[in-house]
């Protein structure tokens, strides 16, 4: 196994995706294959796998856990883009519909393990968080040592869910006005400095919100994943599969409201009338989240807030049925 990325519940994937020789499945969140080398082996003969990822070490090294995974009677199509653009990736993997695809939200062990990605508070490095740091985007320095206080704070409260935000916020304002912030350090020194208190044993650690929050806005994470959940339901072929592993509480939201909504039901909503619901796409395969088992948490504490949900795409006799 690659020490690139541990995956989070591999076996309740693989039977998720309800693999067979011959299905063509898509992995949109690559990474280092952690889950792709076990799929490559379920869908031989004849299958086809099609990786997609935006970061270029992940690619990197999935091509090389790939190669000596995949049978030869496999074909593997990597696809280096963002996974909103899952349509594209198959069209151009030469397919027009697909079996399954699988979704491993939010940051790999490896960007976390990599100080120079900036996106762990645990390692000095540059304050970048870029998932693509070839596109020349916004890094998280520029991103904080631009935006207003009052848009700092929305970040952390809305994304991170910080209920200190507004101190954070006007923190790191207060310290970028002596000294842009550039590095990871500058960034959790701000954190800990709008913070009345030592972190207490058994809390977790106070950035943590923080740099969950920023790197959500440097990469548009969240309305990337609802047109990648939307688009991925448009690939699928009748019988196929969406799984979707989200790792805090705003992604699996919005799993949870758009499987919801595709499937036909009411979605959790503050409008006072709701809209009615649509005519089904997908039956959920999974009424509630799937978590780890205590023995995987125990083999990798990453894998802790993991939660999983499935669809399946309905054939068009079977929409019209609840």
């Amino acid at each position: 196994m690659s020490a690139y990325h541990v995956p989070v519940l591999l076996a309740e994937v693989l039977e998720a995706l309800n693999l067979a020789p011959g299905r063509r499945v898509v992995d949109a969140t690559l990474g280092g294959a952690g889950h792709a080398r076990e799929i490559v082996t379920r869908i031989a003969p004849g299958g086809v796998l099609v990786g997609v990822d935006q970061d270029p070490e992940a690619q990197a090294e999935a091509a090389t856990v790939l190669q000596e995974a995949a049978p030869e009677s496999v074909a593997v199509r990597l696809v280096r883009s963002n996974f909103a653009q899952i349509r594209s990736a198959v069209t151009s993997a030469g397919l027009t519909a697909v079996d399954g695809v699988l979704m491993d939200l939010g940051v790999s062990s490896h960007q976390l393990d990599t100080p120079g990605r900036g996106f762990s508070f645990r390692a000095q490095g540059p304050l970048d968080m870029r998932m693509d740091p070839e596109t020349g985007g916004e890094t998280a320095a520029e991103l904080l040592n631009r935006l207003p206080e009052a848009d700092i704070a929305r970040i952390l409260f809305e994304y991170g869910e910080e209920q200190r935000s507004r101190r954070i916020a006007s923190e790191i304002v207060r310290r970028r006005q002596a000294r842009p912030l550039q590095t990871t350090e500058d960034l959790v020194d701000a954190v800990r400095g709008a913070m009345p208190f030592r972190t207490r044993p058994g809390e977790i650690h106070p950035a943590t919100r923080t740099f969950q929050a920023v790197r959500i806005a440097v990469n548009r994470e969240l309305a990337v994943l609802e047109q990648a959940l939307r688009e991925a339901v448009q690939v699928l072929a009748p019988g196929g599969r969406l799984v979707v592993i989200a790792y805090h509480s705003l992604e699996d939201r919005i799993a949870k409201n758009i499987f919801a909504e595709l499937s036909g039901k009411r979605v959790e909503t503050d409008l006072p009338l709701p809209a009615p619901p649509e005519e089904p796409t997908v039956r959920l395969v999974t009424r509630k989240p799937v978590g780890p088992s205590e023995d995987e948490v125990r083999r990798n504490p990453r894998s802790r807030s993991a939660k999983l949900r499935v669809v399946e795409r309905l054939s068009e006799d079977m929409r019209g049925r609840r």
